[in-house]
């Protein structure tokens, strides 16, 4: 197989200098699309990226921008875009096809799940069996890596006129979890709706325009057919609420921008496909492997294009049938509008890497003083934290990461002064009951990784009594002398157990990368999970405000700090704190990186 310069590489130079002048964040890949491989999870397939959610400039930029430059010299030798790009393909469809421009910026696609309905045969497929039944999901397609968060569809919120209004090919009635709004999805990533800035419509049906004026600042990108046609029709095509104030109401009026076949940023371009509604649109959008389309309701199930059969829902069969030729000419990768396999090969990962979710497991509480927690202020008052076990799901064995306290009296007697009245646990929050409570056996543990050697992180480690300890090198030379007695005590008995690590991968999927700032050995645990890549960043990031906010916690060394926020952004969009309570409310049952 040839392996070729990906475009996005190719711009990594200029994209520097960009940045550089511009006084953004930093130059990072884009790790949704184009997840790690080989020995480094820094795949630099893209670097004109633009900031991630609400991050902010930082300084010393140029110690990363010089080390990720180096990664990807050493990582694209050994990739080869085809295999990674096989796994969500549609078709067979050659990569050479687009040769987009090299200075694109590449574009990451999050499809989160907004509902779930069946409909039947003859409506998935024409001419289908109606006595089948085939299960549909509803998306909400996050786009991350341009001026601001976008979306492709607006999602649905009023489920019950939705299930009124389509109870004709329903059958089974959508059904939507409260962390299944869009809000509640959008909050995973820290965003909420008035931090999106483009919203690109496939078409008008109620379902992807239904949350349309939640995002009161942003651009709203509809088709010419479909709106004027919509317009013409309101009472059969569209929301009449949606039509009436992108009509009537001059500051949504303004927001309007009718497209025809063209492209509407770079990277993200619109063309006509028709047949589910006249005006429908699809989207064709640059990223790391390769451009990707997202096809709008005229594919609706990726076994519409690979059997050559259109929807059973259409107002032009003709019009359905080109659209998939064109589809097939245009894409690398075909993201259907309803396939609730999507999330099972987007975005891809190298064969054989499993996707992981990652369970967070609450073991105990306290109350940290703000001065702990944020370089920028000497406050006294404090702010809740939680303590967690991490379970990292869906390899042959579980993994954890950080083992929560053995013995919280000691350690709450030697932090008193900045976590007054210490770590408070239930007993079903220690550790080995708190997992067990979760199914998880702790002696079928296969690896403990430690991201730093404090006792509310390691010193249970005794609990898994066939795991290895994965311990960064020189977070374990600085603390071998110090190391809990009941862990010296584990390590003697097993002294293989013990893994000293730099950067390097624990298991396909799994990589644990130094970050330093809290501690100079301080390593963060990147996990290939469903939805993307995932960062546990240990005490490096306390709260999501840390880094949401860019206020780095207090630290002997700041400069290490903002290298390690720079780090972190540059390997996921994804980076979960150690301690914020507000993770359990973002991912419902506390699963991280799960499909939504």
């Amino acid at each position: 197989m040839e392996t070729r310069t990906h475009p996005c590489l190719a711009a990594l130079t200029t994209a520097r200098q960009r940045h550089a002048q511009a006084g953004t964040d930093s130059l990072c890949p884009n790790p949704a699309d184009h997840p790690p491989s080989g020995p480094t999870p820094l795949n630099p397939a893209c670097a004109a990226v633009s900031p991630r959610p609400r991050s902010v400039q930082l300084a010393y930029r140029g110690v990363w921008a010089a080390s990720l430059w180096l990664s990807a010299l050493l990582v694209w030798v050994a990739f080869v875009r085809g295999p990674h790009a096989e796994a969500a393909h549609a078709s067979n469809t050659s990569s050479a096809k687009a040769n987009p421009s090299t200075n694109l910026p590449c574009y990451r696609i999050y499809p989160l799940r907004n509902g779930v309905c069946a409909i039947a045969g003859h409506h998935a497929f024409d001419g289908g069996d109606p006595a089948q039944t085939y299960e549909y999901a509803l998306y909400v397609w996050l786009v991350l890596g341009g001026d601001k968060p976008m979306l492709v569809d607006a999602g649905l919120s009023d489920v019950a006129e939705m299930n009124r209004g389509a109870a004709h090919v329903l059958r089974k009635p959508i059904t939507q979890s409260p962390h299944q709004t869009s809000r509640a999805l959008l909050r995973r990533f820290g965003l909420s709706p008035a931090d999106i800035g483009h919203v690109f419509v496939t078409h008008l049906h109620f379902d992807h325009v239904d949350d349309l004026l939640l995002y009161t600042n942003a651009r709203v990108y509809v088709g010419r057919k479909e709106w004027e046609g919509a317009v013409q029709k309101a009472p059969s095509w569209g929301h009449g609420r949606i039509l009436h104030e992108f009509t009537h109401n001059p500051q949504c009026r303004r927001r309007l921008v009718l497209v025809d076949d063209q492209q509407v940023l770079p990277g993200i371009e619109a063309f006509w496909v028709g047949g589910h509604t006249p005006g429908s649109t699809a989207w064709r959008i640059h990223t790391a492997h390769g451009l990707v389309v997202l096809t709008g309701d005229t594919v609706s199930l990726l076994a519409n294009l690979e059997r050559n059969v259109p929807i059973g829902v259409y107002t032009d069969r003709a019009q359905c049938m080109a659209a998939m030729q064109t589809i097939r000419a245009k894409a690398d990768v075909v993201l259907p509008s309803h396939d609730p396999a999507t999330p099972l090969r987007w975005p891809p990962a190298p064969p054989g890497t499993p996707r992981y979710r990652i369970r967070a497991v609450k073991v105990g509480q306290c109350q940290v003083r703000d001065y702990i927690t944020f370089q920028d202020t000497d406050a006294q008052q404090t702010r809740t934290f939680y303590l967690y076990v991490w379970v990292i799901e869906g390899g042959a064995q579980p993994i954890v990461v950080d083992t929560g306290p053995k013995h919280p009296e000691e350690f709450s007697r030697a932090t008193a002064q900045y976590i007054p009245g210490g770590i408070k646990q239930q007993p079903d929050e220690r550790t080995p009951e708190a997992l067990k409570r979760h199914g998880i056996d702790p002696a079928q543990v296969s690896h403990v990784i430690v991201t730093h050697l404090h006792a509310d992180h390691y010193d249970y480690f005794d609990a898994f009594p066939n795991a290895r300890l994965v311990v960064n090198r020189r977070e374990f030379e600085a603390n071998a002398e110090r190391l809990a007695p009941s862990v010296q005590q584990a390590l003697s008995a097993r002294p293989q157990a013990l893994w000293l690590v730099e950067d390097e991968q624990i298991v396909p999927g799994v990589w644990v990368r130094r970050l330093g700032c809290h501690t100079p050995g301080s390593q963060g645990v990147l996990v290939q999970t469903e939805l993307g890549p995932v960062v546990l960043a240990g005490d490096v990031v306390y709260l999501y405000e840390n880094i949401e906010r860019n206020r780095p916690i207090r630290s002997p060394d700041p400069r290490a700090c903002a290298e390690a926020m720079v780090r972190m952004r540059a390997m996921a969009d994804l980076v979960v704190p150690a301690h914020d309570p507000e993770t359990l409310a973002r991912w419902p049952g506390g699963l991280i990186g799960a499909a939504p």
